[in-house]
């Protein structure tokens, strides 16, 4: 499979998530706490280079990637997500500088259930929703506790190594994973022909 048709199918996993995702919150009432971004400034978040192979695509297509490469490689003074802003410029909605190519585990995080002791589902979410929404909580965990819709982060995990197994099984911290999805698409197009509309320095 190509990398363009990779990134398509791992793009029809991140829509039926979002439709998901949409369902749970409409039911439960539970959001993001505003101008918070706590869970994206942790320096410990793992992920798969399958999940940013979206955003390696398009930093390809634009002509960023052996910028980002770069940057990556040689920046070792954080271990911070490389698309986070840690300060908000006016206009801005959120801290992620390309959410619309944010990765699996931060489309999850605070709106998914993990399977914990006994196969039992347990509704992940952080600490600023809990405090600060704990009706909305418990909504979330009766409804996830009466098995009706909700996301399910091994389903989609699953759904995603599917595509790619050697891009989807091992998690590494965001930067790595997000390296190495920039090299999965340079490497592919180092003896092909670009897409359409790629920018070539």
């Amino acid at each position: 499979m190509s990398i363009y048709l990779k990134v398509r199918a791992v793009e029809r996993v991140f829509n039926q998530l979002e439709k998901e995702v949409g369902s749970f919150q409409k039911s439960t009432g539970l959001g993001c706490m505003p101008n918070c971004g706590k869970c994206c400034s942790k320096p410990d978040i793992n992920a798969s280079a399958l999940e940013f192979l979206p955003l390696a695509y398009s930093l390809f297509k634009n002509g960023e990637a052996e910028e980002w490469l770069d940057k990556l490689n040689n920046d070792k003074s954080t271990t911070l997500c490389p698309v986070l802003n840690t300060i908000l410029a006016p206009g801005d909605i959120g801290f992620c500088s390309d959410y619309a190519h944010r990765g699996l585990i931060c489309r999850l995080f605070g709106f998914s259930a993990m399977l914990h002791k006994n196969d039992k589902p347990i509704l992940v979410t952080c600490k600023p929703i809990k405090e600060g929404m704990p009706v909305a909580v418990a909504k979330a965990e009766s409804h996830i506790a009466a098995k009706k819709d909700y996301p399910l982060i091994s389903n989609y995990y699953m759904q995603l190594r599917s595509i790619d197994e050697s891009l989807g099984e091992e998690l590494f911290p965001i930067r790595i994973a997000i390296a190495k999805a920039i090299n999965a698409v340079l490497g592919y197009y180092a003896y092909r022909r670009p897409p359409k509309g790629t920018k070539v320095a």
